[in-house]
């Protein structure tokens, strides 16, 4: 809702709501008078008491708003001189402008007395279907994410460059990158959104999972070859290997994103052959954290995020409430409840996108490289987490990583990939061994460790 940079879209102490509401609605009012009045005079009294109004939420400390006013006043003066450069009626072009700098100045102060989860509960109370409150939500924050990666983008530019300013030429690789990730970013959502909100399937067979001679092709390339797997309900299996063995791809096989090239595979005790459709291929039992939490994120706050797939499952709201706070706070998150995910650090961004995972009650957790980036108190807090979780649902947990110096003592077998084929399936301590970690990339030779 806020219109410049020192202005945030949630606030830090929740408000009532009926003051939201009240100075949404005083905010409507005018606005439609000021359209419909077509007086100057109006427009300009209309402008003082919007003037008045921010003036007294900034002392009381409502954010700063002289950069808005500032941007607010220099497209009056943009508009007055347009309209006098093209309509040479002075007239005119001082009612335009009387209009526009009052519509900016009270939508300025209405961004100081309204934030989004203000306007989100406004919403709901006016009846507007969830399925567009949602779309708005997501919407906003992946804007949040793409103005944040651009920050982040410009800058590692400035680092590299040694200056403040950057040239122009290099505002356009830059954007470019940035929107690109962002498209990337929507497309990863949507595929994690697909997952979460899938229906379960019921089935009396065996739950297990079946891969028989699997390949996997991306591009015209064969990225897995010949994926020789079974996982039992309830059971661990570690998946490990170097950076671009097939981790990711064999994880988005099991989950049901990419489809077998050849063969058959059957998760859990549903198959799901080479023609299937995505659709066809989810399934609500299946869960999948991915290694960027920025990925499983579809609503702007903690709260909304982690009941996000119970609601789409048909859950009573209240219910998915009750269900979802409970996990957050075995996760020890509770105290994240109220708050924005773009303002979370990576280790809360991590396990709230877990939460959001294990509220549904997978029968079978996928884990992509779940410790990255996390030091080591945070690393086994979370394994300790995932293990308790998963012992209480009873669910199977695939765990795929090179990091060897977090892996789950539950897991009692491992599969060692490198470039797309399996090397080992068994015991773990067998596969943690020194030859059969040095075949599968994962440990350094006596010569090369001299070397170095």
């Amino acid at each position: 809702m806020h219109l410049h940079a020192d202005h945030s879209l949630f606030f830090e102490r929740r408000q009532p709501l009926w003051v939201a509401a009240s100075s949404l609605a005083v905010t409507v009012c005018v606005l439609i008078l000021n359209a419909g009045a077509r007086s100057t005079t109006v427009s300009l009294v209309g402008a003082g008491i919007g003037a008045v109004l921010l003036l007294v939420a900034r002392a009381r400390g409502r954010r700063r708003v002289e950069p808005a006013l500032a941007w607010a006043l220099a497209l009056v003066v943009i508009v007055l001189l347009g309209g006098v450069a093209l309509s040479r009626n002075a007239a005119v072009a001082v009612e335009a402008g009387a209009r526009v700098l009052c519509g900016i100045v009270w939508i300025l102060w209405v961004g100081t007395q309204v934030d989004w989860a203000s306007l989100r509960q406004i919403l709901f109370r006016l009846r507007v279907p969830e399925s567009v409150v949602a779309a708005l939500d997501h919407a906003l924050l992946h804007g949040v994410l793409t103005q944040r990666e651009w920050a982040r983008r410009r800058d590692a530019a400035r680092l590299r460059l040694g200056a403040s300013r950057l040239p122009l030429a290099s505002w356009g690789p830059l954007l470019g990158e940035g929107a690109l990730q962002a498209f990337l970013r929507v497309e990863h959502v949507e595929e994690n959104a697909l997952l979460r909100s899938s229906s379960r399937a019921e089935v009396d067979e065996d739950q297990g999972v079946h891969l028989d001679a699997v390949d996997v092709e991306r591009g015209g390339q064969l990225v897995l070859e010949q994926i020789q797997l079974r996982v039992r309900p309830g059971e661990w299996v570690l998946i490990c290997g170097p950076s671009g063995a097939g981790k990711s791809s064999a994880l988005r096989l099991l989950a049901g994103l990419d489809a077998p090239a050849r063969s058959t595979m059957t998760r859990p005790g549903v198959p799901a052959s080479p023609g299937a459709t995505l659709r066809a291929r989810l399934d609500g039992r299946v869960a999948l954290l991915s290694q960027n939490p920025e990925h499983h994120f579809i609503a702007s706050t903690v709260a909304e995020d982690i009941a996000w797939g119970l609601l789409r499952r048909g859950f009573d709201p209240v219910e998915a409430r009750r269900r979802s706070f409970d996990l957050a706070k075995a996760l020890r998150v509770d105290h994240l409840w109220e708050r924005p995910c773009h303002e979370l650090s990576f280790g809360e961004q991590r396990r709230v996108a877990l939460a959001g995972l294990l509220v549904v009650e997978p029968a079978l957790l996928l884990l992509d490289e779940p410790t990255a980036g996390l030091d080591p108190v945070a690393a086994h807090e979370l394994r300790t987490l995932v293990e308790q979780s998963v012992r209480q649902n009873g669910a199977a947990c695939v765990w795929a990583t090179h990091d060897l110096h977090s892996l789950p003592p539950e897991a009692e077998r491992i599969v060692l990939l490198r470039d797309g084929r399996m090397l080992f399936d068994g015991p773990t301590a067998e596969g943690l061994s020194r030859p059969w970690l040095l075949r599968a990339g994962l440990a350094v030779s006596q010569e090369e460790g001299s070397a170095c």
